[in-house]
């Protein structure tokens, strides 16, 4: 029996999957963080090798051969991030050499969210990205630079934008507006002055800010209009990250957009705004919910990266 690896890598958590040529699922296992940036190589590689350890622990199958494998990771975007991974993979022997594919993971979001088919997936959480692939094969990736240089319209962004807007209603550039003292009651100042310390001074991550985000969208919610307009730009940025993916590929009818993220499927008011930013950016585009998870898109990855075509659907065994 032809066995084919699927990794899903994230920032929090690996997870492998095992399937045969037919769809059949017949393992999964979970282990910890696989972004190399963060943990290392050698710990990335380890948690993708406990992972599916556990994977094939539970298939019965611990001796068998891995015909093929993709290895969808966090943070993997530049040749150099693909072939460190790659190399360090058939070191592990996770696969033969030449039979593993190594890729962004999300390419396992947009595989899993459309069931394998082309399409345009955007994903809006603490950062944003959006990653199109059309009905030839080709993949194109558009944004993903991260909360420095990207991340208008996640929630980074959202709250970066609310804070600058709450520095400069402090000292009177901006009218007034509910997000200073927000902004305050957030981090914990008495003052707008103590903001210097806390962001330059004291440690933070994008992910603790992030956390202000629905703080942005309540405020919103209750009528303040320069939460609105943060908003609003937001949901620019999105539908020029679709409208970037899809006019770099083929989509003759309009690309399905399948839409991902705490950020974006928050509901009212920002998920109408961001589809409504999208579908005029990018006219033509079918907006969709997820079919299947990012484990299940990394399982069709696998299949596909080992020549199996057309793609069975997937059957749970295990």
């Amino acid at each position: 029996m032809k066995v084919f690896l699927g990794v899903d890598g994230g920032g929090t958590a690996t997870r492998a999957v095992l399937v045969n040529s037919k769809g059949h699922v017949i393992g999964r296992g979970e282990s910890g963080p696989s972004n190399y940036h963060n943990v290392g190589i050698p710990t990335a590689i380890s948690n993708i090798v406990e992972a599916t350890g556990r994977a094939r622990q539970i298939s019965g199958l611990e001796g068998a051969a891995v015909q093929a494998a993709f290895l969808g990771c966090a943070g993997v975007k530049a040749s150099v991030d693909i072939a460190r991974m790659t190399s360090a993979a058939e070191t592990a022997g996770l696969a033969p050499a030449g039979e593993i594919t190594v890729a962004n993971d999300l390419h396992n979001a947009l595989a899993g969210g459309l069931s394998g088919k082309p399409g345009i997936a955007l994903i809006s959480g603490t950062g944003t990205n959006c990653l199109g692939q059309d009905a030839s094969g080709k993949t194109f990736m558009c944004g993903g630079w991260g909360w420095l240089l990207d991340d208008e319209g996640g929630g980074f962004g959202l709250a970066l934008a609310a804070m600058k807007a709450a520095a400069h209603s402090a000292d009177g550039r901006a009218g007034k507006t509910s997000l200073l003292p927000s902004v305050l009651a957030f981090l914990g100042l008495s003052e707008p002055n103590e903001l210097l310390a806390r962001l330059y001074v004291d440690k933070w991550t994008p992910d603790e800010l992030a956390g202000f985000a629905p703080v942005v969208i309540r405020c919103a919610n209750e009528g303040d209009a320069t939460a609105n307009r943060i908003l609003k730009e937001g949901a620019s940025a999105l539908g020029k990250l679709v409208a970037g993916a899809a006019r770099a590929l083929d989509f003759p009818g309009g690309p399905d957009v399948v839409l991902l993220g705490g950020c974006v499927r928050s509901g009212f008011p920002y998920q109408p705004l961001a589809e409504a930013a999208i579908l005029k950016a990018c006219p033509g585009a079918r907006l969709a919910d997820p079919e299947h998870s990012p484990v299940h898109g990394a399982a069709l990855n696998a299949l596909r990266s080992g020549g199996i075509h057309p793609l069975p659907k997937l059957k749970l065994l295990c």
